[in-house]
């Protein structure tokens, strides 16, 4: 780790600088007046909730969005940043944590898109394929270059973007919730990646809601609430009490809030199913259960609940739903069951970003509110007011989804299966790219889930969250189920382990 600069630290000039810099949407002030630095060779942290602003900065810099007034002063002068091409010229591009790659191309094309090599003017494939393997190799990204983008988890296809990325040329990078979807060693490579480009004069701006890893890559961090910058401070000057207090302007006590329940009847008994890109697996979730499932990226645990839903045929094996058969055919079936899936990627199957927010929380209860064909209007908006509600939505039951933040979009999804009234929830990375106050809400949802008789299936690539939350945690490697635990039984370290396949290293 690098030597943390304090206060007192004198920087040279900023790489780029924000002076009162103001955005306004109709009947939103996204950023207010803001006056913020990034100095060449810095990584700066930015953190809020969602709902904060950070998502309006990043798209300013980028030249996604005009800002309403200010200045933005890039290497001493004065710069419109009006258009995307503007910012990527200048040097700045933006790692998000939804994908803007194309998943009908490979891996090498997507990491050369726009700057392919050719031969007699048609695009040479075998060229870029091995210019991009070397370069992942280097990274010590293990990726097939010649894969399909779309075929690979959405954790690795973030570690392509990233390595599209660090071979751009780029002055600074900002990194946008990175390691949302990744698990340990994936974030170590990424971490790895970013150290690098920071010792080559690449300036760093890093997002994330996970604070450790603030405190872990950061030089400085900077705070917005409420679209307004709170503080500035370096690393060395600030713990991670005082940094929740300027991103929530509340304490934070017992983030992983768990609750234990007595267990009920047994919902779900998986005895040695296997299917496309899982083999053997047998566990069973009971009412009041949080069984978590750990395990790196390509594991196997997002195809075994793929197949739990019913979306893949599982090939052997047997399922059994509160002692009877249980073979869903598809989705609706699964649904019809009391299955309920909060997907990992929240844009893709999780919401239909078009439509209205009330329309996204009753998609799976429309045949409910139909009267002679037609929906019922009153029940269906006091439907969705109840959840807005509930969950603390910050919308508006006829409001845009697509505008909503990442935390607001993620309690959406869980809304529309709450208003489903299902019995088996399987969340997926359900607080990836959330704030600590949403994260802590969702947790006191599952609370509630618990206490009313359902039961839980969680996949987690954050150890801490799936290790403080599961009553019964199976460690998935390779397609395989390689371990089962109790609540707490083992130390973290160990359940790495199991998961990389190495022998534990405990310290005493």
């Amino acid at each position: 780790m690098k030597a943390l600069p304090s206060q007192t630290q004198v920087y040279s000039a900023p790489l780029v600088a924000l002076h009162k810099l103001d955005k306004r949407f109709p009947g939103t002030h996204a950023l207010k007046a803001v006056d913020l630095d990034f100095f060449h060779g810095e990584i700066h942290a930015i953190a809020g909730e969602n709902g904060a602003g950070k998502s309006t900065l990043i798209k300013t810099l980028t030249g996604a969005y005009a800002r309403t007034s200010g200045e933005i002063v890039w290497e001493g002068k004065q710069v419109a940043l009006a258009t995307p091409q503007e910012a990527i010229a200048l040097g700045i591009i933006a790692v998000h944590q939804e994908m803007v790659l194309c998943p009908h191309l490979t891996v090498a094309a997507n990491m050369f898109l726009g700057r392919e090599d050719t031969w007699l003017s048609l695009i040479d494939d075998r060229s870029i394929r091995l210019k991009a393997q070397r370069v992942l190799d280097e990274l010590g990204f293990e990726l097939p270059a010649r894969a399909m983008l779309g075929a690979l988890p959405i954790g690795r296809q973030q570690l392509v973007a990233a390595a599209r990325t660090a071979i751009r040329g780029a002055k600074l990078i900002i990194f946008d919730e990175p390691t949302a979807y990744l698990a340990r060693k994936e974030t170590e490579q990424l971490f790895r990646l970013i150290h690098r480009l920071n010792r080559q004069g690449v300036t760093i701006a890093y997002i994330s809601h996970r604070l450790e890893e603030i405190f872990e890559l950061a030089d400085r961090v900077s705070v917005l609430r409420d679209g307004s910058l709170v503080s500035t401070q370096c690393i060395a000057e600030i713990n991670e009490q005082r940094l929740i207090r300027d991103m929530v302007n509340r304490p934070i006590s017992d983030l992983h809030h768990k609750e234990r329940f007595d267990f009920g009847e047994t919902l779900l008994d998986v005895q040695h199913l296997s299917g496309p890109g899982f083999e053997d697996i047998s566990m069973t979730v009971r009412r009041g259960e949080v069984v978590g499932l750990y395990g790196l990226i390509g594991a196997g645990r997002s195809d075994f609940v793929q197949s739990v839903f019913g979306r893949h045929r599982s090939s052997a094996g047997e399922m059994y739903w509160r002692g009877g058969s249980y073979r869903p055919a598809d989705e609706a079936s699964a649904m019809k069951t009391g299955v309920a899936l909060v997907p990992e990627s929240r844009r893709d199957p999780g919401l239909f970003l078009d439509l209205g927010v009330g329309d996204n929380l009753n998609i799976t209860i429309f045949e409910r509110l139909t009267k002679r064909f037609l929906i019922d209007s009153k029940s269906e908006a006091n439907r969705a007011r109840k959840q807005i509600n509930d969950l603390r939505i910050a919308a508006s039951s006829i409001g845009n989804t697509r505008q909503l933040s990442g935390g607001n979009q993620q309690k959406l999804v869980i809304g529309k299966w709450l208003n489903h009234g299902a019995e088996l929830f399987i969340f997926d990375e359900p607080t990836a790219g959330v704030d600590v106050g949403t994260k802590a809400e969702i947790y006191r949802l599952f609370a509630e889930l618990l206490r009313a008789g359902a039961g839980i299936l969680l996949i987690s690539s954050y150890l801490p969250e799936v290790y403080d939350l599961s009553d019964t945690l199976h460690v998935f490697r390779r397609g395989r189920l390689v371990a089962s635990h109790d609540h707490r039984e083992p130390p973290q370290e160990r359940i790495l382990s199991e998961a990389i396949g190495e022998p534990p290293h405990l310290t005493h």
